[in-house]
């Protein structure tokens, strides 16, 4: 079966090229979106490790070596923090980072940036030239400024900060808002991630069904299927990941320009290390093969089923009561709680959507098809409600988008002045950038799928005198009725959780909100009218023998 199955992969068979490049530039974008969450949040770790000491106050005064004062100026226009710092007694404790030596009083630290406007600032000083330039082991990004300055002694009015040593391991108040911001960000971003993978996975699931059932049927075990389908997913998925890991690091210099807590980063920062690698060279398959394996359910059971087309079972409206937990999770613990609590009430939003995607799909496609009035829309609806899993499995990510957008509309907290809101904004940029490539990527994977699924109804269809046309136009209803008819209400229902979480209270202040809901439709709709112009000269070839 390993044999065959890697047999399978390098000949693939009708329309399996389509499917098998599909699934492999969906899994690689998976890898990429995930090597970069990782890498990212190793980054804000780094940056935090470096400057962290300027945030200590962990020291009694009367056992403290030293003092630190920050105070905010600016140079040429340009936000500049000061840093004074006194020695309190005598040690031999290693300097601060980046320094090659502990500042004497009188003596002054500059970042490269500072050095380069020094000329402005050396009669505040007093000091013609700086005793030292900032290496990168001590700044948080190479366009920090900042100047440390050693001071005789700090005044207790300035209310100084005690440190017991030069190198505390303290996370900076600033990198530690950013990786909470990330933990949201993931969580927001993860679901349509997942959903990419189970597209990737099942992008030719109709075909892969029905090669696996007429295995079953020759005598083939279960457990002999279910390792050649793993296997065959496997190779696509671990290719995937290269493919996205060498995209990633291709890449590494351009994420680096990122101006996201205070500046760019430094490329060390976001390098892949070894661990890391391994984690995405050794996830992605993994999840890969699970997606597959769990759509192949029905084939490892019931083959006679496949091969017979019978109907999926259908779905039961208990799941709407999942609707009910994120909000009520959100509500109750608001924006004071602790990050766990949040990011699981966030996390069962996002998951009622993905569940209930299905159930919405499939009591839409029956008013659909018991409301047309013409072949189109009978066909369009008699797929919806007949396969809802995989109707709504293509646009599941698109789906999950807008529940991201319309959480994010309401939860924007003003104040352009405020570091911490460039970050946000920053943050809200990048968030809807990693979703908009899961979701391009998703539906461009589930329109080769969905052309490949439908290759044999369509095929049947044309021999019994349907016009190519008809069948085109109902398989673009098809794709458009869950984006209009599902995710629109899901829209809505991230706003609402973004609201329970706020207390009921719209943060955003102006229009961006709005926009960025508008955005969301119009990018949707783009994005399926490009899918289906993509999808159908696939399903025009694959219908036609």
């Amino acid at each position: 079966m390993t044999d065959l199955g890697l047999r399978f992969v390098r000949r693939p068979g009708p329309g399996g090229r389509a499917a098998n490049l599909a699934a492999l530039g969906a899994t690689a974008v998976v890898a990429l979106l995930v090597t970069f969450l990782i890498a990212g949040s190793l980054g804000l770790a780094h940056r935090s490790d470096r400057i962290g000491w300027r945030s200590s106050d962990k020291a009694d005064p009367a056992t403290a070596i030293g003092a630190i004062d920050l105070t905010d100026e600016t140079v040429d226009g340009h936000p500049m923090i000061r840093l004074d710092l006194a020695t309190l007694r005598p040690n031999e404790l290693p300097p601060p980072p980046g320094l090659d030596h502990t500042p004497r009083p009188g003596e002054v630290f500059v970042s490269p940036e500072v050095a380069k406007h020094w000329s402005s600032l050396s009669k505040q000083y007093g000091v013609e030239k700086p005793a030292g330039v900032i290496t990168d082991k001590g700044l948080s990004s190479p366009e920090e400024f900042i100047v440390i300055r050693g001071v005789d002694s700090l005044r207790p009015d300035d209310h100084p900060q005690y440190v017991s040593s030069w190198n505390d391991d303290v996370m900076d108040s600033r990198m530690l808002g950013l990786l909470i911001a990330v933990a949201f960000g993931i969580i927001l971003v993860l679901f349509p991630i997942l959903s990419l993978v189970g597209q990737a996975a099942g992008v030719a699931a109709k075909r892969r069904e029905h090669r696996l059932a007429a295995l079953r049927l020759a005598g083939a075990t279960r457990t002999q299927v279910l390792w050649l389908s793993a296997v065959e997913q496997a190779v696509l998925g671990l290719a995937g990941a290269v493919i996205g890991l060498v995209g990633y690091t291709l890449l590494s210099p351009l994420i680096a320009r990122i101006p996201l807590g205070g500046g760019r980063w430094y490329v060390h920062d976001i390098t892949v290390s070894w661990w890391n690698v391994l984690v995405v060279l050794a996830a992605v398959p993994v999840l890969s093969v699970v997606s597959a394996l769990i759509g192949l359910g029905r084939v490892s059971i019931t083959p006679l089923g496949v091969v017979r087309g019978q109907t999926r079972k259908g779905i039961s409206v208990l799941r709407l009561g999942l609707l009910l937990i994120g909000p009520i999770v959100l509500a109750y613990y608001g924006m004071q709680a602790a990050l766990i609590p949040l990011l699981i009430g966030v996390g069962f939003a996002a998951l009622a959507v993905r569940v209930i995607g299905p159930w919405a799909v499939q009591v839409i496609g029956k008013m659909l098809a018991s409301l047309a009035n013409g072949p189109v829309a009978l066909l369009a609806g008699r797929r919806l409600a007949d396969d809802p899993k995989a109707a709504f499995r293509p646009v599941a990510a698109l789906v999950l988008s807008g529940f991201v957008t319309g959480f994010i509309s309401v939860f924007m907290p003003p104040g352009k002045d405020d570091p911490t809101f460039h970050d946000l904004r920053i943050g809200v940029a990048l968030l809807l950038a990693l979703v908009f490539m899961t979701v391009a990527a998703s539906t461009a994977a589930g329109a080769v799928g969905t052309a490949l699924d439908q290759a044999a109804p369509a095929r049947a269809l044309r021999r019994s005198g349907v016009p190519l046309r008809v069948i085109e136009r109902s398989a673009r209803l098809a794709a458009v009725v869950p984006v209009v008819g599902v995710g629109l209400p899901v829209v809505g229902f991230g706003a609402l959780c973004g609201l329970a979480l706020s207390g009921g209270k719209v943060i955003t202040q102006g229009s961006s909100g709005v926009l960025l809901l508008i955005g969301q439709v119009v990018a949707g709709l783009v994005l399926v009218a490009v899918a289906g112009a993509a999808g159908a000269p696939v399903l025009r070839k694959a219908s036609a023998n």
